[in-house]
């Protein structure tokens, strides 16, 4: 299991990939390598909400701090990005009741799970039913961390044959940056993020990104 200075790297650097890729989309969408780095962002998300389904005291005031930085981060979502679809984050709220349902092992949590998966298959929402998969499968990494790895794999190799998007595979190299993380003892690093960090980072950064390109176009 990995400590909280271990987590909080984790944090940064899917904060970090994720305000690479949104400058790219934005900025340079020809420029093929942001996008790729971008890749790495949203299994670090995923494993960061897998984690926090897992160790949070209290899941329903967990899921509306989730819910709440998403609904406030819609509206610049849309005029940042033009998609009329629901931001990443309300797919990550719907990830983490998905695993915390399945984590129950009793049959209505099993079955109020799969309806949630299923049911994000028509969810108009970035990543999806494929966002929503990955969570649950992050669900297993702390005890089986190689069929987790398979499990992301095919649904990574799944979401290629329906969108397209085979860049996505670049997600896969995530799970060298957990192992590594894991495997780290002393990182050196003493700064400790806010508690909130990331349910103000998001749509401060979305906010950020729109006044740039406002000024900028």
């Amino acid at each position: 299991m990995m400590n909280g200075k271990q987590r909080q790297w984790i944090q940064i650097l899917a904060a970090l990939t994720m305000l690479i890729d949104h400058v790219g989309a934005v900025f340079f969408p020809a420029v093929i390598g942001f996008r790729a780095i971008g890749r790495l962002s949203f299994p670090l998300f995923a494993f960061g909400i897998a984690q926090g389904v897992m160790y949070t005291h209290s899941f329903w005031r967990y899921l509306g701090r989730i819910l709440l930085a998403a609904a406030v981060s819609q509206p610049l979502y849309w005029l940042l990005f033009g998609k009329n679809q629901a931001n990443p984050l309300f797919m990550l709220a719907w990830g983490a009741a998905a695993l915390y349902f399945w984590q129950k092992e009793t049959a209505e949590g099993r079955l109020a799970a799969m309806v949630l998966l299923a049911a994000s298959y028509w969810a108009k929402m970035s990543y999806g039913w494929y966002g929503v998969a990955t969570i649950v499968v992050f669900g297993l990494y702390e005890k089986r961390q190689v069929l987790c790895f398979y499990g992301q794999m095919g649904l990574t190799v799944l979401y290629g044959f329906m969108t397209g998007a085979w860049i996505q595979m670049i997600s896969l190299f995530s799970f060298g940056v957990l192992q590594g993380a894991g495997r780290t003892e002393k990182t050196g690093f003493a700064f400790r993020l806010p508690r909130y960090f990331f349910y103000v980072f998001y749509p401060a950064h979305l906010f950020v990104l729109l006044a740039v390109k406002r000024i900028w176009g």
